[in-house]
């Protein structure tokens, strides 16, 4: 059998153009299997691997309003042909989207085997398939990425609602985020000190999305009296940095005698590997632990600079430069210096605490990316200025804020919040991209208005709670609320 139609060549993502901007007929549609289907949201682009469109919001005749993702294919077949049916990552759609039903299904299957809706869209094209061809700039999607405006930019757009209130708003927000990161916090400290909680959350924020489980788990293999115990305290600073590499490393399963490198390299990388295996020999003989294997950790979508080994090496250095008295300590003593809260007072103290992320030196990770990388001509830093501030954010604020709250400490409390105030706003991100453009539309009042790394977290806040949270629909978005009722 041929569909009509299908002698068009065309790819997945045109079809997925026409779902995202919605060139057919909206008040016409039916599911495969004959129930009223109508697009209340089309989702949100997903530039990573997955459903294409993620919080898609749909009414399905009996069913009601149904939050998920959804798949997009040229075929029905495609579905089968792809695999999808035994993904587990796909379970998670609500609709499949197709542009021709090639095999007559009426519905597909997931890994589940629970039956999912589909909707076949060539019959309910609102123009005719070449003049959306011609309509449709696909690239302009695909690099926009773009974003259908909520509920909440509505009522910016009829100038219900004036940016003096969205900013105010987000400041609470933003507030509520960090309060939420240090409830998280507080409960790891019913079981351990500051100093350990602080080495674990620094430990799983040097992991990328992938990586964060495998650097926490990490953190919990090698404790801090590990370290106290396996490494001398009175060897020169670089016999420590290297000492705990090793240690950590080694507990990792990131040595190169256990992934089995049979690599040959040059003096300076066969020297720095000599040290590394000699001192974790004599740690084994120390210690009754399994390392972690290879395959814990990812090193998909990562930059060689921001490769586990090297961030490895990066909270080794941290950890001995701050000996004896530790991170936590160090700086808790950087924050308790002075007394006055003026803004150079506060860049100081942002500057010096981040010091001590950026401006470690390592002898051979600073000029090496990889264990037997090309030397690089200049030291690049181990940790970039972007990381460095979201562990300042997310986890040195919320740890210290803990502090001073239990120990009634009103200065280092009121230092903070002026601090969290006046940092300025980071790179952009996906998230805060979707966030700006679904509040304020394609408009520049977004730029004018998240003006501190404060209303970027209210941003993810909100996100977090509302747009991501597939049990809630926009029309009961807090945000929203909050603007109709004000």
């Amino acid at each position: 059998m041929v569909l009509e139609g299908t002698e068009k060549l065309i790819k997945e993502e045109l079809v997925r153009c026409i779902w995202f901007g919605q060139h057919f007929k909206k008040d016409k549609l039916y599911t495969d299997d004959g129930l009223r289907l109508e697009v209340l949201s089309p989702g949100w682009w997903n530039s990573e691997g997955g459903p294409d469109f993620k919080h898609a919001e749909i009414l399905l005749e009996g069913k009601g309003l149904i939050k998920g993702n959804i798949e997009i294919h040229v075929f029905a077949s495609d579905w089968m042909k792809h695999q999808h049916d035994k993904q587990e990552t796909y379970d998670s759609i609500c609709l499949h989207v197709t542009m021709w039903n090639d095999n007559e299904g009426k519905y597909i299957k997931n890994s589940l085997g629970q039956i999912v809706t589909q909707l076949t869209l060539s019959q309910y094209l609102d123009a005719e398939l070449d003049d959306i061809i011609d309509v449709v700039d696909i690239e302009s999607y695909l690099k926009g990425r773009k974003v259908h405006a909520g509920h909440c930019h509505r009522e910016i757009g009829n100038q219900k609602i004036d940016e003096q209130w969205v900013g105010h708003f987000l400041d609470y927000a933003g507030d509520e985020r960090i309060l939420q990161k240090a409830k998280r916090y507080e409960e790891w400290l019913k079981k351990k000190p500051f100093e350990q909680t602080i080495y674990e959350a620094i430990m799983e924020s040097l992991g990328y999305k992938e990586n964060k489980e495998s650097f926490l788990r990490l953190a919990s293999l090698v404790s801090l009296k590990d370290f106290h115990s396996l490494i001398p305290e009175d060897v020169p600073v670089q016999m420590k940095k290297l000492h705990t590499q090793s240690l950590l490393l080694g507990i990792a399963g990131l040595l190169p005698h256990q992934r089995n490198s049979e690599k040959s390299y040059n003096d300076e990388t066969t020297k720095y590997i000599n040290d590394l295996e000699d001192a974790w020999k004599v740690i084994q003989a120390k210690i009754n632990k399994t390392s972690m294997i290879k395959d814990d950790w990812s090193y998909a979508k990562i930059r060689p600079a921001n490769f586990p080994e090297r961030r490895i090496a990066a909270i080794a250095n941290i950890l001995s430069e701050c000996a004896p008295n530790g991170i936590f300590h160090r700086i808790l003593w950087i924050f308790q210096t002075k007394e006055d809260y003026t803004r150079e007072h506060i860049n100081t103290l942002i500057n010096t605490t981040q010091s001590l992320f950026l401006n470690i030196h390592d002898l051979y990770w600073s000029y090496h990316y990889t264990i037997g990388g090309i030397r690089l001509k200049n030291p690049q830093k181990l940790l970039g200025k972007e990381r460095t501030s979201n562990i300042f954010i997310n986890v040195i604020i919320p740890i210290l804020l803990i502090y001073a709250r239990k120990h009634n400490d009103v200065r280092l409390e009121k230092v903070l919040h002026l601090l969290y105030r006046n940092y300025p706003p980071l790179p952009m991100t996906s998230t805060l991209r979707f966030m700006e453009n679904r509040i304020f539309g394609q408009s520049k009042v977004a730029k004018k208005i998240i003006n501190s790394i404060r209303r970027q977290q209210g941003l993810y806040q909100i996100f977090k709670d509302f747009c991501e949270n597939d049990n809630i629909s926009c029309n009961k978005c807090v945000l929203y609320l909050s603007m109709v009722e004000s």
